[in-house]
């Protein structure tokens, strides 16, 4: 789920919300924050106590937004190209590390691709798809 940039973690809102969730839902999930709060250490706890994956993006908007956190089984990347989002064409080394991040989670990865005004989107997709074969 993403949230928007303003939304601050309240610690309280975020456990009893991930509670309830829980209570409802055991199947892996992921947060994209984009508020600098959400990437302090009690949060990552926080997340990795109720098994949460947070998403790890680009272009980052601080520099813990490019590395996956919360729950280490779980991987999420949402990639929009860099250093121009949604322009960008990502490198191959760039293709590979995400390659590398999501053969090494344990119970399940998930890459998004959204470079898409100038198609590459398709084209990474198919190479990351082709690096974890």
């Amino acid at each position: 789920m993403p949230l928007p940039p303003s939304l601050a973690v309240d610690v309280g809102v975020a456990e009893a919300f991930f509670g309830e969730l829980r209570a409802r839902y055991d199947g892996p999930l992921a947060v994209e924050p984009r508020h600098a709060r959400w990437f302090d250490a009690d949060v990552d706890l926080l997340l990795t106590v109720w098994e949460v994956a947070r998403v790890a993006a680009d272009a980052a908007r601080v520099p813990a937004d490019a590395v996956a956190g919360g729950w280490p089984a779980t991987v999420h990347y949402r990639l929009h190209g860099s250093p121009r989002m949604y322009h960008s064409c990502d490198n191959d080394a760039f293709l590979d590390r995400v390659a590398e991040q999501l053969l090494s989670a344990p119970t399940g990865a998930w890459c998004i691709f959204d470079n898409t005004t100038l198609g590459a989107a398709t084209g990474h997709a198919l190479g990351v798809a082709e690096r974890v074969r």
